[in-house]
């Protein structure tokens, strides 16, 4: 096996790199550009900078008469393609900036471009909340930039007002939720869940065990973003080689890169009555010339859940979030570090019916971050980036037994602490002939796992995983690109023995391979079309190899499987997109095939002491097939309506029957308008989702449900925005089961009607 692994890791690394010469060569005597012009053909190059001359990456730059755009790179600059002789456009935004909105004429003079032939916009601050224009720009635009499908600003973090990652993102096209209860709740990409699905936190892993069980959380809160990103594609091989479904990367801004003098940020609050509950936060950052601090906090308590049918308990929450971080930006780039502490606490529903036991989980993390970006003068390389953390995560699992409503006994069932640490080195390229920019990377990460409890889970684990990855992008004709990339992987896991496992000695050490292929462009007029391949490559956790324990939280007794085989995933995405200047339409379809798709299945078996059912961890090959649709049609510039849907059938290939998948989505629908003049907004969406018949044999089937929100807003100030929003959510209280519940009662439904308010002040 590692002979044949090496075989097909150089082979595919010569390739690769052939590839990338020849391609190079062929194309290298076409793509001169006239010396000192920044212009090439029909192409338009700029440097976007604020008023003090510092670049500002992550602008939009966006041509209306063409429907084209791009964003800034690290050091502000931009590229637009595809001009011809006259007068045309040019909008400029970011966040934080008043938009620029200037007219150009192609060529441009000479005289309107700067020394290094560059057309340079400088923007002046402003703290203005406006619909922020997201465009899609080149694959690497920053050392660790990608494209993003979906991507939500920090405005419209604090208009959902929620208090998990899965309840923020769910309903969104191709993101629904797994929950047991809101504090758990973890979003669902594409019908991909646990592993397959890398939640990040500015681009490294955060150490904890949402992946894990249905029961564990994503112990951030979501309050404390400044955005969260849904990643797909050839970048996200970056961020490792087991998102089949993507990477949900969330950024905390602890580390600042761009800053002003003086004091900047927002406070607020909120509250929401289907949880009753309150939550506050703030976030600052100070300016000092060429350094910066920062500082957040935030603080919720969440009651337990109400729904039509009454409260459930078990669904509470506390939880805590506090962090501090710097960065100093010198003339080379900048050097940042940060220390978060988070400290979380909900309940389970375990069994609502039975008011003399309660299940509660606690989680603790302390998180060391760093960073260091480098501009390089070398004849290829451009910039280098290192990063680093360091987490430090506790999880408990404890029973409460009551007698005659009194509190008798506090039993620790499952006790877990975590030491993980990684390490990444980048290296960035730009233009080489044919090659618009690449990355190349370095990994290293390392675990340390300790277990106990009455029913500790696992043995204890020791491991470490080394990586390299490459992305590169290329130009090719009538304005199209290629996207690729690559990343070879070695992990080594150790089990150790603890009090529950005390011969546990088992080693697992092989190397795996990931990889991508896509290409984007226009087909005509504003028609885009985009392909993608890829193969992702995942390694059992250390639940799914040596689990052999009540899992209380999760009501089953797991058992693991030390000789499951490695996931295999390989997939295939066509997209089509088409925009104007009233229209954005968006048609996506994908296809995944997996060998040895790991998951729980029912034994028949019945655990002796407390009943639970036994499940067991087994692999087989899966499919997986979906669409997802959106249409925005805007009608006036406030006036808007968009509506959409998504479909996933995943099948078992088990002896060829193509049985259903547990816990897949089924058809949804939405439909929303919307109305902004800039102070104010409003909109009502409605979701509709159809009944779920296709299940697997241990599967109970739900039925349909449509749900109505209506949402109002308000913005006021200048300088200093006041930002109020008014929701109210499943508006006329339906009853209805969310087919991802994790709840094993399938006859108690999700939250009823919900009013949620919340309130920030931006400085």
């Amino acid at each position: 096996m590692k002979r044949s692994f090496h075989r097909h890791a150089l082979l595919c690394a010569l390739a690769y790199l052939l590839t990338l010469s020849n391609v190079q060569q062929g194309f290298a005597l076409n793509t001169t550009a006239p010396a000192g012009s920044g212009l090439s053909e029909d192409t338009l190059t700029g440097t976007v900078t604020d008023s003090g001359e510092e670049p500002l990456p992550g602008a939009t730059v966006w041509i209306p008469e063409l429907e084209r755009g791009t964003t800034t790179n690290h050091y502000g600059h931009f590229r637009i393609s595809g001009l011809e002789t006259g007068t045309w456009t040019l909008v400029i935004r970011h966040v934080g900036f008043r938009t620029v909105q200037t007219q150009i004429t192609w060529p441009v003079p000479q005289e309107d471009l700067d020394d290094d032939g560059h057309l340079a916009i400088a923007m002046e601050q402003e703290v203005v909340l406006t619909d922020e224009l997201l465009v899609v720009g080149y694959l690497f635009d920053r050392i660790t930039r990608y494209q993003p499908t979906q991507s939500y600003n920090s405005m419209e973090i604090q208009q959902r007002n929620t208090s998990s990652m899965g309840t923020l993102l769910d309903g969104e096209t191709g993101v629904a939720m797994r929950s047991m209860g809101n504090a758990p709740a973890r979003p669902v990409v594409r019908g991909m869940d646990g592993e397959r699905i890398q939640v990040l936190q500015n681009g490294m892993k955060m150490g904890d065990f949402s992946a894990t069980g249905s029961d564990h959380a994503v112990i951030l809160d979501p309050a404390t973003l400044d955005r969260v990103d849904i990643v797909r594609g050839p970048a996200s091989l970056i961020y490792g080689s087991s998102a089949m479904g993507g990477i949900v990367n969330v950024h905390s801004g602890d580390i600042p890169s761009r800053w002003t003098d003086g004091a900047s940020g927002f406070a607020g609050a909120g509250g929401q009555s289907g949880t009753e509950s309150l939550n506050g936060v703030t976030r600052l950052t100070y300016g000092l010339g060429d350094r910066a601090f920062t500082f957040h906090s935030c603080l919720r308590n969440t009651g337990n859940m109400q729904t039509p049918a009454g409260e459930i308990p078990g669904t509470d929450m506390r939880s805590l979030n506090l962090g501090a971080g710097g960065a100093w930006r010198y003339n080379s780039g900048y050097t940042g570090g940060s220390v978060q502490y988070s400290d979380k606490v909900y309940g389970i529903p375990d069994d609502p019916f039975d008011f003399d036991e309660e299940v509660e989980i606690a989680m603790q993390r302390l998180a060391i971050q760093g960073t260091t970006h480098h501009r390089m003068d070398h004849h290829f390389w451009e910039a280098a980036e290192a990063r680093m953390v360091y987490n430090f995560y506790t999880h408990e699992e404890i029973e409460y037994e009551y007698v005659d409503g009194v509190p008798d006994d506090e039993v620790l069932e499952l006790a877990i602490d975590h030491h993980f640490s990684q390490t990444d080195l980048l290296f960035q390229h730009g233009e080489r002939g044919v090659i618009d920019n690449g990355t190349a990377g370095l990994t290293f990460e390392w675990r340390d796992v300790s277990v106990g409890g009455e029913e500790a889970l696992t043995p204890d684990a020791r491991g470490w995983t080394a990586a390299g990855f490459l992305v590169e992008e290329f130009r090719l004709p009538r304005s199209w690109r290629l996207q690729s990339g690559i990343r070879l992987e070695w992990n080594h896991l150790l089990s150790l023995a603890n009090d529950d496992f005390p011969d546990a000695d088992k080693t697992r050490s092989q190397g795996i391979w990931a990889g991508s292929i896509g290409a984007s462009g226009p087909l005509f007029g504003n028609l885009d079309a985009g392909i993608q391949l890829s193969r992702s490559h995942r390694t059992p956790s250390l639940e799914e190899l040596f689990a052999d324990a009540i899992h209380f939280a999760a009501g089953a007794y797991e058992a693991g499987n030390p000789d499951l085989d490695n996931e295999v995933g390989y997939g295939l995405d066509l997209t089509m997109d088409y925009r104007s200047s009233d229209w954005q339409l968006h048609l996506a379809m994908f296809a995944n095939r997996i060998t040895n798709f790991i998951s729980l299945r029912p034994t028949g078996e019945t655990e002796p002491t407390r009943g639970y059912p036994v499940l067991e961890y087994y692999g087989s090959d899966a499919e997986l097939l979906g669409a997802e649709f959106s249409a925005k049609r805007k009608w006036t510039e406030q006036l808007a309506v968009t509506a959409g849907g998504d479909y996933i059938r995943g099948s078992e290939l088990q002896n060829n029957s193509r049985e259903p998948l547990a816990f897949m989505p089924p058809l949804r629908t939405f439909a929303e308008t919307s109305y902004d003049t800039g102070i104010w907004w409003t909109s009502v969406r409605v979701r509709h989702v159809l009944s779920q018949k296709r299940t697997a044999e241990t599967e109970e089937k739900t039925d349909g449900y449509t749900l109505t929100q209506a949402s109002v807003g308000i913005r006021l100030g200048s300088e200093n925005i006041h930002h109020i929003t008014l929701s109210a959510e499943n508006l006329f209280n339906v009853t209805w089961r969310d087919h991802l519940s994790r709840i094993e009662q399938r006859d108690l439904p999700m939250m009823g009607r919900n009013i949620r308010l919340s309130y920030r002040f931006y400085f």
